[in-house]
């Protein structure tokens, strides 16, 4: 399966027209830059080359350059090549669940639209799309409130596609900013979930120089987890926690989307607030397919980002941190203040590793095991408890099952969670 060929059914889908395309900063995204542009300019679809860039804004740039589609090479660099290819429709969003049957129909069938030497598709290079994406950031913004405020910021890109640019962006809205690891590498990590670890050297400096708050961003700037003033990561679920409450408390009533793994506290916001909760499968396509179905004033995910269709039909870390930033200029008080007015959870996360023909198998067995239990099959099982829920799940990229688990109570949720993969090893023999 490769980036050439996904590259050709994905030119082939479109049949005409230009694809926006971008990459992270990673050795793996040189090769697989050069494949995805071959396979394009075969069937004869234009490239529009945004170099190395984050994927909100690889996403904003498709739409507002007027592209069919666009193409974000970041994902796991390991197993096989298509796994790194993020498709994205004309409006910048991500592929629905139909438009991904349909390349994936045209991918295995393997009949791609080759077309002669003078039918080839053109290669273009384009250097405005941040330009473009935070000049809309700041129309989207109340960046007057943010910058009487100056806020002093850690922030930490991890080296990837968030460097330099998001810095440069907190700067010219007034802040005063501290950054570390703030230069694109070709040895960024990438990390499916961020974890306490990769946080850890940014939430160590935000108290010992005075920061009002600290940001750290994933590889492709879809995901952000916030660090209080006091230097305490609030995890990835809370940025989203904090999010829903700042987009509820202008458009109370509206529903909000999540996934089946997010926290709790999603519900209790929402109910504040007069809105539901409607939670889908995990991935970017299936929040953004389901909050244009029921007209959602946001939707996200505990990893750590969220989307705001008033600017984009896409996970967006950039966005999210303007957003948060706005809510304090607007709120007052800090962010461990804002964090402590909601109801205190726990979320456990852990993995086992087990062989990808096993998953249905085990999943299956799991269901059965809790069949007296109240269960939820939407992605995976997850099993509603009185004190809480256990989530358990297939990974997308690695041959893992996921454990998730949740509860008010902090040795409950460590209970739920060993029980979880306990129970998935049981399952396996």
């Amino acid at each position: 399966m490769s980036a050439i060929d996904f590259a050709s059914a994905f030119g082939t889908y479109l049949e005409t027209g230009a694809v926006a395309l971008g990459r992270d900063t990673r050795r793996i995204g040189e090769r697989l830059h050069s494949a995805v542009i071959a396979g394009l300019l075969s069937t004869g679809i234009d490239v529009y080359d945004l170099g190395i860039l984050p994927a909100p804004v690889i996403q904003y740039a498709v739409k507002q350059m007027g592209a069919k589609g666009g193409v974000s090479i970041s994902g796991p660099g390991a197993g096989p090549e298509w796994k790194s290819l993020r498709f994205f429709s004309a409006d910048g969003a991500a592929l629905n669940s139909y438009q991904d049957e349909e390349l994936l129909d045209i991918f295995h069938n393997g009949s791609f639209a080759a077309k002669p030497w003078n039918q080839l598709g053109r290669l273009s290079s384009r250097d405005t799309a941040i330009r473009n994406y935070t000049n809309a950031l700041r129309e989207f913004l109340d960046v007057e409130a943010i910058r009487a405020l100056r806020f002093k910021i850690v922030l930490d890109c991890g080296n990837g596609t968030a460097s330099q640019f998001v810095a440069q962006f907190l700067t010219e809205i007034g802040c005063d900013v501290i950054a570390i690891n703030n230069a694109p590498s070709p040895d960024a990590a990438y990390t499916p979930l961020i974890n306490e670890r990769s946080v850890q050297v940014a939430s160590q400096l935000v108290k010992p120089v005075g920061a009002d708050i600290g940001f750290y961003f994933n590889l492709d700037a879809t995901n952000v987890v916030v660090i209080s003033e006091q230097g305490q990561s609030l995890g990835e679920e809370m940025t989203f926690a904090l999010l829903t409450d700042d987009a509820l408390s202008r458009q109370p009533g509206l529903p909000v989307v999540t996934n089946v793994s997010t926290t709790s506290l999603i519900d209790d916001i929402a109910a504040k607030y007069g809105s539901i909760v409607s939670r889908c499968p995990i991935g970017q396509k299936h929040i953004i397919e389901r909050m244009r179905s029921i007209g959602a004033a946001l939707g996200g995910e505990g990893s750590g980002g969220a989307a705001f269709p008033r600017f984009s039909y896409g996970i967006d870390g950039i966005a999210s941190m303007g957003m948060m930033l706005q809510m304090l200029a607007q709120r007052g008080g800090s962010v461990s203040e804002l964090a402590q007015t909601f109801p205190a959870y726990t979320i456990k996360k852990d993995a086992v590793r087990c062989p990808v023909y096993l998953f249905h198998t085990i999943l299956r067995r799991i269901s059965d095991m809790f069949a007296n239990e109240t269960l939820d099959l939407t992605d995976g099982v997850k099993i509603l408890f009185a004190s809480g829920w256990l989530h358990i799940r297939p990974s997308r990229n690695e041959p893992i099952l996921r454990v998730i688990a949740e509860s008010r109570d902090p040795n409950d949720a460590e209970t739920l969670l060993q029980r979880g993969k306990t129970e998935v090893r049981k399952a396996m023999i």
